[in-house]
């Protein structure tokens, strides 16, 4: 368990962020975990591990343990992939 603070609470949605689609050497490795469970359960691996607010949300679960902490890692993800997302297309 860690403690919950502001970088904290940042660095753990970023990680979620990174987990779901950002850090690229993880994305092959998890598509072929994914792959290893039958249809039902992969189709649902697969929105849950490529959603940044989900990743989020249950790896703040995870390392805060408590519902409230994971709740707002999982809005602060999905803010900061909105925030990236404008920022790329800004760029584009």
């Amino acid at each position: 368990m860690i403690e919950f603070n502001l970088i904290s609470l940042i660095g753990v949605s970023y990680l979620g962020i990174m987990i779901a689609y950002d850090f690229t050497p993880i994305q092959s490795a998890k598509q072929k975990f994914i792959q290893l469970y039958p249809n039902i359960i992969s189709s649902q691996l697969d929105i849950l591990l490529n959603c940044p607010k989900c990743v989020s949300f249950w790896l703040g679960l995870a390392l805060y343990t408590d519902l409230i902490h994971a709740a707002v890692a999982g809005l602060t993800g999905h803010l900061l992939s909105h925030l990236l997302d404008r920022i790329k297309v800004w760029y584009e």
